[in-house]
């Protein structure tokens, strides 16, 4: 199937434009589109037979609804988002396409990612289920198979949770009277690691993370399991019982490891 023409909406950034070095790397024709480019979503549909939506999330559902009513039932209609469940529907509703959910979980500045996961929602067709499968384990990444509801609740614990305790901690890092400079002079490398982080969320792609976290219907249950966990670890701390402090963290170890 080398013959096949991939067209990326969304293709000249982030994970549309990793997706299209892996491709032409393995000597496939990859057209790309975004908002400077000659070429429109139109003419990725003339042109190739798989369309992949790699657009922010926030554009995905719009993006999904003008686009998937182009395809026809032996073209392939696939998105990288990485929420699962409302871009699977919409693109079953939209399009005859074959559909398939995709999310790489590892950023585009990866440059190499053998053994990193790749999670694949299949919703309607097998023959290009195979064929994206077949590339991403030549590149010797770990393919799992899930449906959209499932991936969308272990996001909320790996993405919006992991998340939404980085924005904690910058935001209560913020609120101390404490400059910059004194911060670095009494970091630990533990803690630098984790202030780099910070600032990635905050500073560098602050609405993507938030896009990660309002985004997710599991979102909610998170924020009160998140709450419930700060509360109880705030009691046992202000009461001074060590022994009970130490307790609950045993008991989480044990679930955990």
């Amino acid at each position: 199937m080398k013959k096949v023409k991939i067209g990326i909406i969304g293709g000249t950034h982030g994970m549309g434009q990793w997706f299209a070095r892996l491709l032409r790397k393995q000597g496939y024709v990859v057209h790309v589109c975004g908002r400077k480019t000659k070429l429109q979503v139109n003419d990725l549909v003339r042109l190739c037979e798989v369309i992949v939506v790699a657009v922010p999330i926030s554009a995905t559902a719009e993006m999904i609804k003008r686009v998937g009513p182009l395809l026809s039932r032996d073209q392939l209609l696939m998105d990288l988002t990485s929420l699962k469940k409302e871009p699977v529907q919409l693109m079953l509703k939209n399009s005859r396409a074959e559909i398939v959910g995709c999310h790489p979980l590892f950023g585009p500045q990866l440059k190499d990612v053998s053994g990193e996961n790749v999670i694949l929602c299949p919703a309607r067709g097998k023959k290009w289920l195979a064929w994206l499968k077949s590339i991403l384990k030549k590149n010797e990444m770990a393919v799992w198979e899930a449906t959209p509801e499932k991936h969308d609740k272990m996001m909320a614990v790996v993405q919006a949770m992991n998340h939404l305790n980085t924005m904690t901690l910058g935001m209560a890092v913020s609120r101390m009277k404490i400059t910059p400079a004194e911060i670095n002079h009494f970091s630990t490398p533990i803690f630098r690691s984790k202030m780099d982080i910070v600032r990635k969320v905050f500073v560098e792609s602050p609405d993507l993370y938030v896009d990660i976290i309002a985004g997710n219907p599991q979102t909610g249950a998170i924020l009160d399991h998140y709450e419930k966990v700060l509360k109880e670890i705030g009691r046992k701390i202000k009461s001074g019982g060590r022994a009970k402090s130490k307790e609950i963290l045993e008991r989480a170890a044990k679930k955990l490891f």
